[in-house]
């Protein structure tokens, strides 16, 4: 049997950052494996009471409890939004968005292809304004107005992908109620090697989900979660688990 009295005072070196997952109430996951910082906040709000004459408090109290977990993920998941938003993730009958330059010789969207659903966005004439000189069928087939200008047309549209998955934002979309568990590994001073474990029996998201893209700068896409009360009869909202890990 280990000696817990060795491991509760042994001094760590918390360094590594781990992976996590995410599970909601239905079954929502979003599997974190490629983080660049995970850092767990626990406050507690204190209130002195006082009577009589004396100066000094005659209690102290928590009034409040807050615990929260910031992610930074180095990749973007579209689960992650589902998780930050509740929203659903389709996978089926959902288009993307292109744009091609076509001439008057131009007879498809693309040539060699056939595509379906397609849907005109806008279509830009050779002078830059909005042209009504070019038609564009369901199909990706093109044909040109006889008194077509020459020149190079550009053409926005949708259109059928069966790679593409969908995430919608709906107005009234809540984050789900999810469990967290985290795990990552690190070593005390003397080089032994240890396991820490992080669970949260009940969190949220904070709704926050933002997406940033410019020239020469990768995202990285920031994850909230509050800590809830778990609601279920435990009092252990959070739990740190510390284990030795074997050779």
């Amino acid at each position: 049997m280990a000696n817990l009295n060795n491991i509760l005072n042994k001094g760590l070196l918390l360094h590594g950052i781990g992976k996590g997952i995410l599970n909601t109430v239905s079954g929502k996951l979003l599997e974190l494996t490629t983080s660049q910082s995970m850092k767990l906040n626990i406050n507690a709000t204190t209130e002195d009471q006082y009577g009589g004459d004396s100066l000094f408090p005659l209690y102290t109290f928590i009034s409040k409890k807050e615990g929260n977990i910031e992610i930074t993920n180095a990749e973007f998941k579209l689960s992650q939004l589902a998780i930050a938003q509740g929203v659903d993730v389709t996978n089926a009958g959902n288009k993307r968005t292109n744009r091609v330059l076509l001439t008057k010789e131009s007879t498809e969207l693309v040539s060699g292809e056939t595509l379906s659903g397609v849907e005109v966005i806008a279509i830009l004439g050779p002078d830059g304004a909005k042209s009504d000189k070019v038609n564009v069928g369901a199909d990706g087939k093109v044909t040109f107005a006889e008194d077509a200008a020459a020149g190079e047309y550009a053409v926005w549209y949708k259109a059928d992908d069966d790679t593409a998955v969908k995430a919608s934002m709906l107005k009234n979309a809540m984050p789900e109620v999810a469990t967290f568990n985290w795990m990552f590994q690190t070593e005390s001073s003397d080089g032994t090697k240890y396991q820490v474990d992080i669970y949260a029996r009940r969190v949220r998201c904070d709704g926050k989900f933002d997406m940033e893209t410019a020239r020469d700068k990768a995202s990285t896409p920031q994850l909230t979660v509050n800590i809830l009360d778990p609601g279920d009869g435990h009092d252990d909202f959070a739990v740190v688990t510390i284990s030795k890990v074997k050779d």
